[in-house]
C-alpha cells in the first residue's frame, strides 16, 4: 500500500514539473551585446535569438537596450529592418531620445526574407522625423551563425 501512495505521489510530481518546464518562457539561445553611436545619442544593449516550443512560438529575435541622450538639440532613433515589398527592405522605428536622458527600449521581431537576421540601426537628426529618414546612421549585423 506504501509503495502504490509513493508511486502515484511521484508521478504527480514528476507531471508538475513537465508542466512548469512546457509553460516557462524560451530561453535565450545566443545573446550579442552591441553599442551604436550617432550625433549625440549612444545606443547599447542586447541581440538576443530566442528558442521557441511548438505549442508557444515566440518571434525568434529579442532586442533590448538603452538610448542615452547627451546633446539638448539632437535627436535619434533606433529602428530594426524588416522584410518589405518585392524583397525590399524596410525600417520599424522602436525607440526614440530627444535631448539629454535615458529610454529604454525592446522590440521581438522575425528573420528577413531568406533567412537573413535583422539588422538594427541608431540614426541621428535635429528632430526624430529627420533622424527617422536614416541619413546619419551607424548600423549593426547580427553575426552570421
Amino acid at each position: 500500500m506504501r509503495s502504490l501512495v509513493h508511486r502515484a505521489l511521484g508521478g504527480v510530481v514528476a507531471a508538475g514539473i513537465g508542466l512548469g518546464v512546457a509553460a516557462a518562457p524560451a530561453a535565450a539561445a545566443t545573446t550579442t551585446n552591441f553599442r551604436l553611436s550617432t550625433s549625440g545619442v549612444v545606443g547599447h544593449g542586447t541581440y538576443a535569438q530566442m528558442m521557441s516550443n511548438p505549442e508557444r512560438p515566440v518571434p525568434p529575435f529579442r532586442i533590448t537596450g538603452t538610448l542615452v541622450g547627451h546633446s539638448p538639440f539632437r535627436c535619434a532613433v533606433i529602428q530594426v529592418a524588416r522584410s518589405g515589398p518585392t524583397d525590399g527592405v524596410e525600417w520599424d522605428t522602436f525607440g526614440r531620445q530627444c535631448g539629454p536622458g535615458r529610454t529604454n527600449v525592446r522590440v521581438q521581431t522575425s528573420y528577413l526574407f531568406r533567412g537573413v537576421k535583422p539588422p538594427v540601426r541608431l540614426c541621428g537628426g535635429w528632430t526624430v522625423a529627420q533622424a527617422a529618414r536614416g541619413t546619419q546612421c551607424d548600423l549593426f549585423r547580427p553575426p552570421a551563425e
